[in-house]
């Protein structure tokens, strides 16, 4: 089966990376070529959030810049956010056909309605995914996996063709190495997803705080609690029956273990990227759908709107200053050498170049990161938001 993945960022390339290894023909369509020649060589690599010690030998995909000169695709999975779904949709003409099948297990609500605009519905497959993923460096990622079932597949249209294409799908996944199922109740699989997102996503933007951080709050499992009710009465209205105690005591905890000494995607969309996040389609959906129905929504309205204004206000929004020091730094930087995998984002990602890479190796091996002028930093925290692995602390000097 020939598939191209459109948006292969650290979960698109994830997927990719296990569908090649079960035998599939895979392409992963970027859009900078230096991406594509890291996947194509050295190649892909993937370990297990918690271990030591180097990635694993590198597995060569191909990778191509935009999807232009490719050959008629069998399938084609859309691993984009939300608000850029039709852009992939557009990038991907050039190999869809009548028969290609179009597959996304995108976060959230809302689209599979989008895809319908440009592929009929028998054509489309949703789902949703039981695992998180980060790209330390290009082509290297860090996989956690949860859940009795890593990808869950369906469709809108219930046929024969359908069943017979989602097994096959499955079986690639499966021989790659993940756990995924064909369900003829994807609705309850994406819905029970949702709740995670709406859990926690849009929420950790706002208070700026990791996933555990955020959960060990009792003020912010208030407010989760309070969204995820609202989102299983407009599931309800919607035709979809959640438990909401099998939720909470099955479903959300293993997400977290997963995940929980991350930034959720969104708030790492609000609080280094400043770019457009997928509101819309996790509380904002929620929100939505529940004035469709008339079942009142308040908290995910509230969040919502909060999201949206920050997104619409990027440019005005406070950044703390340094003050000025009677002598030396306004803040101290701490990096964890014993967890610093020296991936680069932290150095990528501040405002002012405090941070570097080092020369020297650390204690395992990795070039580290470390504060190269540190008088410069502004107390932002982008670094210490990026890490993927919790490595950066900073602290006000008194």
């Amino acid at each position: 089966m020939k598939i191209a993945v459109i948006g292969a960022g650290a979960m698109g390339s994830l997927l990719g990376y296990y569908l090649q290894r079960g035998g599939a023909e895979v392409t992963l369509v970027v859009r900078r070529q230096a991406m594509a020649d890291s996947f194509s060589s050295p190649g892909i690599s993937v370990k297990t959030y918690g271990e030591d010690g180097p990635a694993p030998e590198p597995t060569p995909m191909k990778a191509s810049v935009g999807a232009e000169g490719l050959e008629k695709q069998d399938a084609v999975l859309i691993m984009v956010k939300g608000p850029d779904t039709r852009a992939a949709l557009e990038t991907a003409k050039p190999v869809l056909s009548e028969k290609t099948k179009v597959i996304t297990l995108q976060n959230g609500i809302g689209n599979v309605d989008i895809i319908a605009e440009a592929v009929p519905r028998e054509n489309i497959f949703c789902g949703c995914l039981n695992m998180s993923a980060i790209m330390e460096a290009p082509g290297v990622l860090t996989s956690g996996l949860f859940g009795e079932t890593n990808v869950c597949l369906g469709s809108e249209v219930k046929g024969e063709e359908q069943k017979r294409f989602g097994a096959e799908l499955c079986s690639l996944f499966r021989a790659g190495g993940i756990t995924a199922e064909y369900t003829e109740d994807i609705a309850t699989e994406i819905w029970y997803k949702l709740l995670v997102n709406v859990a926690v996503n849009a929420g950790c933007a706002l208070v700026r705080l990791r996933g555990g951080e955020a959960g060990a709050d009792p003020q912010f499992t208030l407010m989760a609690v309070d969204m995820i009710k609202e989102a299983v009465a407009v599931a309800a209205a919607c035709g979809v029956k959640l438990d909401f105690g099998y939720f909470m005591s099955q479903v959300l905890p293993p997400a977290r273990k997963s995940s929980g000494a991350h930034y959720p995607s969104l708030a790492q969309d609000v609080m280094m990227t400043k770019s457009k996040t997928e509101i819309d389609f996790l509380n904002g959906a929620v929100e939505r759908l529940g004035a469709e129905h008339g079942v009142p929504t308040p908290v995910n309205t509230t969040v919502s709107r909060l999201i949206r204004t920050i997104e619409n206000n990027y440019d005005k929004q406070y950044a703390p200053k340094a003050e000025k020091a009677k002598s030396g730094p306004a803040f101290r930087i701490t990096v964890n050498e014993k967890f610093c995998k020296g991936c680069g984002f932290c150095v990528k990602y501040c405002p002012s170049g405090v941070l570097a890479i080092s020369e020297k190796s650390g204690g395992k091996g990795y070039r580290t990161a470390a504060p190269a002028a540190e008088e410069k930093c502004v107390g932002c925290l982008s670094c210490a938001a990026v890490c993927p692995e919790a490595a950066i602390r900073i602290e006000k000097e008194a």
